[in-house]
């Protein structure tokens, strides 16, 4: 009972101080090598497969609430090999906005350790995020109502971890431009119209590449974790979008950095199963924004389980 309370009063401390922007790179910060709060294991420890359920919040700046559960599997593979795959999430987004319900995207990502002493360990991974269906949102919707991200896109990363630091490098690409249709024009004359011209346009939408960089310290005991850190993720090229003319163009202010601070404590109730809640709060922001990634708020609860 002790621990629930603890956790619960950590919450309500953090949850009106997170000002979040949180992960604006199609999730994947939190795959394979530059993940947070990534486990320590010495070589002479047994390295265990883990099943994790995640809880998301986030808000944005809009007033919309993006409530979304997924799960993540890792299994080890040999000594120096992991397996990453994350389901996809059920996303319920709410706000001012219609309300949309529907599924996400699929993570996947292989992560190889190359050098491990008993001081640090140097892994780099590959990876990539598929969407599954065309979102059940209408496609004139802005991509903050979308609960896909509408792109197939390939990561790499590698990151050097020892019992108290993580540093990870992490770059991602997106491969195809979605089918998002939106234009705040679309909304004239509607009960909507006012909150629609908050929303950049995203017709034929092309996110530009991402660099990621995450620094982050680990606090370890015997059952508690505290880690905090910062994740910055430069947006290298701009994102482009359709013209009515229908050529690309590029989207003034969506290139450059959004910086972020990224906290959280963890719990190991046995050697099995533990919890983990990650919180973020933005530092800086991008000027616009028209794939829908930007958070004002992000909140994770996790329950892991390994075996």
């Amino acid at each position: 009972m002790k621990v629930y309370v603890i956790i619960a009063v950590a919450l309500h401390v953090a949850i009106p101080r997170a000002l979040a922007q949180g992960c604006s790179d199609s999730g994947f910060c939190t795959m394979g090598a530059i993940r947070p709060d990534q486990p320590y294991a010495e070589r002479k420890k047994v390295k265990l497969h883990s099943v994790e359920v995640t809880q998301h919040l986030g808000a944005t700046k809009y007033g919309d609430r993006i409530h979304a559960s997924f799960v993540d599997a890792t299994f080890t593979i040999g000594t120096k090999n992991t397996l990453q795959l994350r389901t996809p999430a059920y996303v319920v987004i709410e706000g001012n906005m219609p309300t949309v319900r529907g599924w996400g995207d699929i993570y996947l990502s292989i992560t190889r350790q190359f050098v491990s002493t008993d001081q640090y360990q140097l892994s780099g991974m590959v990876g990539g995020k598929i969407y599954t269906t065309a979102t059940r949102a209408d496609n004139a919707m802005p991509m903050y109502q979308q609960t896909t991200h509408g792109s197939n896109d390939v990561m790499a990363g590698v990151s050097l971890i020892s019992k108290k630091w993580l540093v990870g490098i992490g770059y991602q690409r997106a491969l195809n431009a979605t089918r998002n249709a939106f234009q705040p024009e679309n909304f004239v004359a509607t009960e909507i119209e006012d909150v629609a011209k908050k929303y950049a346009p995203s017709v034929g939408l092309l996110r530009g590449d991402d660099l990621a960089l995450r620094i982050e310290r680990n606090f370890r005991m015997a059952r508690w974790n505290f880690f905090a850190g910062t994740l910055l993720l430069y947006r290298l090229s701009a994102d482009q979008t359709l013209t009515t003319g229908g050529a690309m163009q590029a989207v003034s202010g969506s290139q450059g950095l959004a910086s972020n601070l990224v906290g959280g404590i963890g719990y190991q109730f046995n050697i099995h199963t533990g919890i983990r809640v990650l919180m973020a709060g933005k530092m800086t922001e991008r000027e616009q924004n028209p794939d829908g990634l930007s958070r004002d708020f992000v909140i994770q609860v996790a329950y892991m389980v390994r075996f």
